[in-house]
């Protein structure tokens, strides 16, 4: 699940899509309130979070700031 989270981040940045990216904020965000989601999927933001500069497109539209405190 992470590398297609991955893959469609990459395709959304290239093309500056934002409904995509959107897309999968929303998915991120319902990942980590699950509370039966496999623990893989349900801290995929958090370890965006530290790989995605704080200034960058991708960062700034996931709100990847709101997955920081998480553990991982």
């Amino acid at each position: 699940m992470e590398q297609t989270i991955r893959e469609i981040i990459m395709q959304a940045d290239d093309e500056r899509n934002l409904d995509l990216i959107w897309w999968v904020k929303d998915i991120l965000n319902e990942f980590s309130s699950t509370c039966n989601c496999p623990p893989g999927w349900r801290y995929i933001g958090a370890r965006l979070a530290s790989e995605y500069p704080k200034d960058s497109w991708v960062y700034e539209n996931l709100e990847l700031y709101n997955f920081t405190d998480m553990e991982r």
